[in-house]
């Protein structure tokens, strides 16, 4: 009879793991698979496999006779090292989830007031918030609606019907640094309707910029705004007080609600290239880099030679950040077209394989305020970006209204905010304002 029960268990829960196979979408399972209850919920029926299991060898070992112990130990153990490896892997990756996403949302930060910036412009009146212009975040699903045909999509709104805005950010802290410099900045606003994406590079080196609420920041050039912001955590909710502090300044310069963050440290850039398994660049011209060595600091010079090819996390660095012979707003838009690259690319089946591995290179090179309850929506929505509804735009001192004192560019709000807008709405009509798509974002 007990035999009977023990094959009866272990019958139904083969079919309901064939059944989950055939019948659920990858991309569904690999959503679970991110979600720390439902990883936990695994762990614990792989347990209560491992006992049933147990309890049958057991079973069948007193049943004949009890003897043989080293074969009943050998076999108990064959028995239970798939299992305890599965729930290892099963709890250290949820810990690595929840050690890299907050379990809940921050609350909104009250911005703290500046009244006399360091930096005096030559046009101060640029850098207020006077310009009344609606945030593109209260306008959801409206892009390019007439061009879509949204008729096989199914009811699934993971982030309601609006935007989801995410800052990135990549911070460089090597060596000769003091402190962290946001030298890259790059706002990614998703239709999750869709999946149409825009990538918006705000330069590095404006000046002159202003908090959401009008108070001035007091530092030379924008990507110092993070240092300031953990010298001045005031007001500054969240993990990471100078991400919060960059945030609000790029929300006010492209006129985006910003929902969330995430902030790549430089020096760990290659091991996550690597964690995706490269990135895949079209490069149109020669360009000399910097491989770094992790170790020492020290680098040298390599040669990224033009063509279509798959570039490591080193060489992919290297390529981000060369300097000499080409402009800093080239060095941006390099950077640009290497996220557009992984995001158009990026095989989430095989990254959630090695998903343990990915978090732990995440975790040590990121900081982010994205909820962990978000991760199983990002993943589904992952299904949804596709290289040619991406677009991708940079602004670079052409879109300014003047300099400050040290010769910065001051960002011209107004037109900004136009053109992300409209990158955005119409993202066709946006490439008379320098928008390209992911495919041609190298170019």
């Amino acid at each position: 009879m007990i035999g009977k029960v023990l094959v009866f268990i272990t019958g139904m829960l083969a079919i309901s793991a064939l059944t989950v196979f055939l019948f659920v979408e990858p991309i569904e399972l690999a959503a679970w698979i991110a979600d720390p209850d439902v990883l936990l919920a695994i762990v614990m029926v792989n347990i209560g496999f491992l006992a049933v299991r147990l309890f049958s060898t057991g079973h069948a070992w007193l049943a004949g006779g009890g003897r043989r112990w080293f074969a009943v130990l050998l076999l108990t153990a064959i028995v239970a090292i798939p299992h305890a490896a599965i729930a290892w892997v099963g709890l250290e990756t949820r810990d690595s989830l929840l050690k890299v996403f907050p379990d809940q949302e921050p609350p909104l930060a009250a911005i703290p007031m500046t009244t006399t910036p360091t930096t005096t412009t030559t046009l101060p009146t640029t850098t207020t918030t006077e310009f009344v212009i609606t945030p593109v975040a209260s306008a959801p699903g409206e892009v390019a609606t007439e061009v879509i045909d949204r008729s096989d999509l199914p009811l699934w709104r993971p982030f309601g019907e609006e935007r989801l805005n995410v800052l990135l950010l990549g911070g460089d802290s090597g060596p000769g640094r003091k402190g962290l410099r946001t030298d890259t900045m790059i706002v990614v606003s998703i239709d999750p309707v869709s999946g149409d994406t825009a990538l918006i590079g705000i330069p590095r080196n404006y000046g002159g910029v202003t908090f959401t609420n009008g108070s001035a920041v007091p530092v030379k050039l924008l990507n110092a705004v993070y240092g300031w912001g953990h010298r001045n955590p005031a007001g500054f909710d969240g993990p990471d007080p100078g991400a919060a502090a960059t945030r609000d300044v790029i929300e006010n310069i492209t006129g985006l609600e910003i929902d969330h963050y995430m902030l790549v440290d430089l020096t760990g850039f290659a091991d996550l290239v690597d964690a995706f398994g490269g990135v895949r660049l079209d490069v149109p011209r020669p360009i000399d880099g910097p491989l770094y060595d992790p170790e020492s600091g020290g680098y040298e010079m390599v040669r990224i030679e033009p063509g279509e090819q798959v570039l490591d996390g080193d060489h992919a660095l290297a390529y981000a950040r060369a300097r000499y012979g080409t402009s800093d707003y080239s060095r941006m838009g390099r950077q640009r077209c290497i996220i557009a690259s992984l995001a158009s690319d990026a095989d989430m089946m095989a990254l959630v394989s090695r998903l343990s591995d990915l978090l732990t290179v995440i975790e040590a090179n990121t900081t982010t305020d994205l909820p962990v309850e978000m991760v199983p929506d990002l993943i589904r929505l992952s299904a949804r970006i596709e290289s040619d509804h991406i677009r991708v735009i940079g602004f670079d001192s052409r879109w300014r209204t003047g300099r400050t004192v040290e010769g910065a560019a001051i960002p011209d709000v107004a037109r900004i905010r136009e053109a992300v807008r409209e990158v955005i709405e119409d993202p066709a009509a946006a490439e008379d304002l320098g928008a390209v798509t992911a495919d041609t974002a190298c170019g």
